[in-house]
């Protein structure tokens, strides 16, 4: 083959990446048509909605198996006074499931809240397949690394759960929770908590993987209405914040603060004029008995001074 035969490096670079995007594209045209066709399926993967039913009561009816074998109604759980936090997992999750578990077992324990005494804690199985026994275990880890595990009370207020279909469909769809089962045994699901009211209204939705202590609070304290605020300063907290639906999160509002730092002004004036009125009252006494007491020796020395001597004898000397 003389060099003149022979192709040109270029043209024969460029016709091999002319072959090689036609082959790609031949091979990833049949994915693409795939994945418009079966949109489903693409949902599945990429997880499902948690959407807001705020207002919306659970069904307090509905039986679930608890970590002992026994069968209860949630309305066991609800009814004096403490809120109760949500989570809907599957205790065989690989991940998401997992995390969610950790992360909230870690803002439990800096909040300065006691479960079981301040509030609940109800975990359920959305997955009908899973048993006593994988609820019975997820309990025991959490009670082996709850900091107050050993304050009464705190056994009876943490609850993991299982059920049936017809019980976890309702419950799922009273809070907003879906799920649907993917080709390899496992679940596609958000990830999230539900804060319930006592009366086991739905308050509040925290979402994600994180929940800071003071988020986690400000939701207790908005499900009771601040019932369950220890101090002054935690019920001014849940005043001046509120949640802000557009960040999922809570926010400062500047109104309320205002209003607090306009209270505080005018209780802090009032008290240095009551305690300046006071201090005018009581140095006015003091002058006053002063004076009293100036005037009464002057009338005593004028008193002396007006009378006579009298002689031993009786004579006017």
């Amino acid at each position: 083959m003389t060099r003149a035969d022979r192709p040109i490096p270029f043209l024969s670079a460029l016709t091999g990446l002319i072959m090689a995007s036609l082959m790609l594209g031949a091979i990833t045209a049949p994915a693409h048509a795939q994945l418009i066709l079966e949109r489903d399926q693409v949902r599945e993967l990429q997880g499902v909605e948690l959407e807001e039913q705020l207002g919306a009561y659970i069904p307090l009816d509905a039986t679930f198996i608890d970590d002992t074998g026994e069968a209860v109604r949630l309305a066991r759980y609800f009814g004096d006074r403490k809120p109760v936090i949500l989570a809907l997992v599957y205790y065989e999750c690989p991940v998401v499931c997992t995390i969610v578990l950790d992360k909230l077992l870690d803002s439990l324990n800096r909040l300065d809240y006691t479960v079981g005494k301040d509030y609940r804690l109800l975990v359920v199985s959305f997955d009908h397949r899973e048993t006593t026994t994988h609820a019975r275990g997820q309990k025991i880890r959490f009670l082996r690394h709850y900091n107050r595990a050993s304050e009464p009370g705190v056994g009876q207020g943490v609850m993991y759960h299982t059920g049936d279909e017809v019980d976890i469909r309702r419950l799922t769809d009273a809070v907003g929770f879906q799920f649907a089962p993917l080709r390899n045994g496992e679940w596609s699901h958000p990830a999230g908590l539900v804060i319930l009211s006592p009366e086991g209204k739905v308050t509040r939705y925290l979402y994600g993987y994180d929940y800071p202590p003071d988020q986690l609070m400000l939701s207790l304290l908005d499900a009771t209405n601040g019932r369950i605020a220890r101090s002054i300063g935690e019920r001014i907290m849940h005043f001046c914040f509120r949640y802000d639906p557009t960040a999922g999160a809570y926010s400062l509002q500047a109104m309320a603060l205002m209003r607090l730092a306009g209270a505080a002004t005018v209780v802090i004036l009032t008290v240095i004029i009551v305690v300046l009125f006071i201090g005018e009252r009581v140095r006015q006494r003091v002058l006053a008995r002063s004076s009293s007491g100036m005037q009464s020796g002057d009338e005593r020395g004028s008193s002396r001074a007006g009378r006579s001597p009298v002689s031993p004898a009786g004579q006017v000397s």
